[in-house]
């Protein structure tokens, strides 16, 4: 492998192509590649596409960090992201060396993957992406560990159908559903969820679902969560916040009626 010319900048999205290894893992123009593995990372966007097609090439993947507007979070990649980049300042490089050596640091083995899905009303939900035991064994505990009542309700009164008809059926029912939900339980999950009304918003690991939804309302201050030890999200602080930040921008930049302004 050529040696790698460490540089001193960062590289930001600029642009994210559709149905891209990006777009799946929905990250987002502005998002800034931090660090691969816990190392800082500043070799460039050339040396970046060739360090992922090295991985996609060996079947392997690597933690990315990535640093939203002022939160970082991490997220498993496995291929070249697909992205347009521009690189950062000077200062704002800088800047974000210091904050992230301020973290701490986690190994691969130490960290679970989680999909986030969320509706409409800012209802998350964080799905763990890793196969469960129970899924298999006694798919009820499995439903109810994740709060999927109406499915678990559903489930039984089949069973109870099948139980009065024959006792055969009934075992030879269980054991179908029970390797069925083993086998498919990510995108069972998933599925139900879509049924809820939510949508996927967020890839990332982290060390426990607790720490997971931190960063998620780090990123959303409006998100909720079913099940959490979070408080409940200060809408009226937040959005008291914004409607200052926004009259504070309107005075500031005064803009001619023909012109576009992105916010």
């Amino acid at each position: 492998m050529a040696e790698k010319n460490e540089g001193n900048f960062l590289i930001k999205i600029s642009k994210v192509n559709p149905g891209s290894h990006a777009a799946s893992n929905f990250l987002k123009p502005d998002d800034i590649i931090i660090a691969l593995d816990n190392q800082l990372y500043t070799f460039g966007e050339k040396q970046l596409n060739q360090d992922l097609k090295e991985l996609k090439k060996n079947q392997q993947k690597t933690i990315i960090t990535i640093l939203r507007e002022e939160t970082f979070f991490d997220l498993k990649i496995g291929n070249s992201l697909g992205c347009k980049f521009v690189t950062t300042t000077k200062e704002e490089t800088s800047k974000i060396k210091t904050e992230f050596l301020k973290r701490e640091f986690y190994e691969s083995d130490e960290l679970y993957e989680y999909i986030g899905m969320r509706d409409v009303y800012r209802n998350y939900e964080l799905i763990e992406n890793s196969n469960s035991l129970s899924a298999g064994i006694f798919p009820p505990i499995w439903l109810a560990y994740n709060q999927k009542w109406w499915i678990l309700f559903l489930f039984l009164a089949i069973m109870s159908v099948t139980i009065s008809v024959d006792i055969f059926i009934f075992f030879l029912s269980w054991l179908l559903t029970s390797i069925y939900c083993y086998k498919a339980q990510l995108n069972l999950l998933l599925s139900f969820s879509m049924l809820e009304g939510k949508v996927f918003c967020i890839k990332l690991v982290a060390r426990s679902i607790d720490d997971a939804q931190k960063i998620v309302r780090k990123l959303d201050p409006k998100s909720k969560f079913k099940f959490s030890k979070l408080p409940q999200p200060l809408v009226e602080e937040v959005e008291k916040d914004k409607d200052k930040e926004d009259k504070s921008k309107n005075k500031e930049n005064i803009v001619d009626e023909n012109q576009t302004v992105v916010v």
